[in-house]
């Protein structure tokens, strides 16, 4: 049977051992803990940062793509404004052209008039006085009429090529829509970022406070040891021992 003394000793060890189990537990646990607290945080930040970026590329794509397409949408109104314009000057070229032949026709059919008048020895006084400045004034009014269309063309064409300039500033409108969304993606990436950032560093600090717990553990897992077997084996070595023979 071993003496007293070498059973406190082995009273001691066993308390020792007992809670060095428990302290080892208790700090391997917070370890880990603390390496997946910052495995998750360093995962979750390079998610975030993908994220953040294939959303960036896509606003970027997609305001671009818009603002490109309004400025050929304006770009092509501002074109078929001028394509208008153009033939509105050419339908008052065409009525000035037109009025300037039937002006030559009604002179010719009034030299006619005058002719048969002067074969027929009538004088070009009094009545056929008076028809033929009523036959100048129609052929007249018809050349009028010809420039008068002419001039009503020519102003809906300019009507037209006024609305579509006014389209093309809404186009253009919009393509500065699109070029200022595409900037705002690149401020709302860099928040995104940010917070990235701010989340990974949460996500540390959780894992550095983990991993002080444990350090912490494990240092009050030491003193209680020691202390808890020093009780054990002061406790042991005090209690009366008392012999077979009485």
């Amino acid at each position: 049977m071993p003496d007293g003394g070498a059973t406190a000793y082995i009273l001691a060890a066993a308390s020792i051992a007992a809670t060095a189990v428990g302290t080892g537990v208790s700090y391997y646990s917070q370890q880990e803990q603390s390496r997946n607290a910052a495995a998750m945080a360093n995962y979750n930040r390079q998610v975030a940062d993908q994220n953040n970026r294939v959303n960036l590329q896509l606003a970027q794509q997609q305001s671009s793509w818009q603002a490109q397409n309004a400025e050929a949408r304006a770009a092509a109104q501002n074109n078929n404004a001028t394509a208008l314009e153009r033939q509105g000057r050419a339908a008052e070229s065409q009525a000035r052209e037109e009025a300037r032949r039937e002006r030559i026709k009604n002179e010719r059919q009034l030299s006619m008039q005058r002719a048969r008048y002067g074969k027929s020895g009538v004088t070009s006084e009094g009545s056929p006085l008076a028809v033929m400045a009523e036959t100048a004034g129609l052929l007249e009014l018809g050349i009028q009429d010809i420039n008068y269309r002419g001039d009503m063309e020519g102003r809906a064409y300019d009507r037209k090529a006024d609305l579509e300039r006014f389209e093309a500033g809404f186009s253009m409108f919009d393509a500065g829509i699109a070029r200022y969304e595409g900037a705002a993606a690149e401020a709302g990436f860099s928040i995104n970022q940010n917070k990235s950032q701010a989340d990974y560093l949460s996500g540390m600090n959780t894992a550095a406070g983990y991993k002080s717990a444990a350090t912490g553990t494990l240092i009050q897992g030491v003193g209680s040891a020691i202390n808890t077997g020093a009780s054990s084996y002061s406790s042991y070595s005090r209690t009366p021992r008392y012999s077979n023979n009485g």
